[in-house]
């Protein structure tokens, strides 16, 4: 009997070492796992349909798996304590007439009834305009400069209607050279001293709230526009530097005959 017993002792540790090696997990594993990470960002949009506004809340780790995952809004509602977004693809959003635009809310990630994550935002503080449109630049020939012009959705808004505009442009041939000048209207002058002639250049414009009431991130880039400097004309550059080069000679004349005196 103690030589079968042993043999049954031996057989049960030998199985029970096999399941471990063959990937069946123990309490410990379990329990050592590393949790998901649902870290999320969240955006405002305010007035996208009539009086409707929009938020949009994505997770910051794209493969986390959000299958069964909700996003939940509450505080700072009218009418109602708590409101659902709605899932589309890896996003989550929502739009509605209900948001106060007054005090904090509190954005949950849920796994059932269950809160993963929470955070508190102001809708009015995560707002990001809409992407400027009708880009365009025209040449004017007797001011010497470019005239940039865009249009935004935001100057017909009630709300979110002061803006910095970003304006970027480059040499086409300078792939990362941008150069970058803030504005509040949706004109800008660009000098032709300042670039270079028969060039090709890009042109493009964001906006971001400009911070006295309304706060947030910066809009998507507009459509980029793409225009040609005028090619150097040697006739206007004789016609510059004439006059010049004649001022100068009258100085030198008249500081020869005053050294002579």
């Amino acid at each position: 009997m103690t030589i079968l017993g042993t043999a049954f002792g031996m057989a049960f540790y030998l199985l029970h070492a096999a399941s471990g090696e063959s990937g069946y997990a123990q309490n410990g594993d379990l329990e050592d796992a590393e949790p998901d990470d649902y870290s999320f960002s969240c955006y405002s949009q305010l007035e996208v349909n009539g009086s409707q506004h929009s938020l949009t809340c994505a997770l910051d780790d794209p493969d986390v798996n959000s299958t069964n995952l909700e996003f939940e809004i509450c505080g700072a509602l009218l009418e109602v304590n708590c409101l659902n977004l709605n899932k589309l693809q890896d996003m989550y959003f929502i739009r509605t007439k209900k948001f106060l635009l007054i005090g904090d809310s509190d954005i949950c990630v849920k796994l059932g009834q269950k809160s993963i994550t929470c955070k508190t935002m102001n809708i009015v503080k995560i707002v990001k305009p809409e992407a400027p449109f009708d880009l365009r630049v025209v040449y004017r020939e007797g001011a010497n400069d470019f005239l940039v012009t865009f249009n935004t959705s935001h100057l017909q808004k009630l709300y979110v209607k002061d803006l910095v505009h970003d304006v970027a442009y480059r040499q086409e041939k300078n792939e990362n050279d941008w150069m970058n000048m803030n504005l509040s209207s949706t004109k800008l002058e660009l000098l032709q001293r300042k670039l270079q002639p028969g060039a090709m250049y890009e042109v493009k414009v964001r906006s971001i709230p400009d911070g006295t009431y309304f706060e947030g991130y910066w809009s998507a880039w507009s459509p980029s526009y793409h225009f040609r400097t005028p090619e150097t004309n040697d006739t206007e550059l004789s016609l510059l530097y004439g006059p010049i080069s004649l001022i100068i000679r009258r100085l030198w004349n008249n500081c020869v005959r005053n050294q002579k005196k």
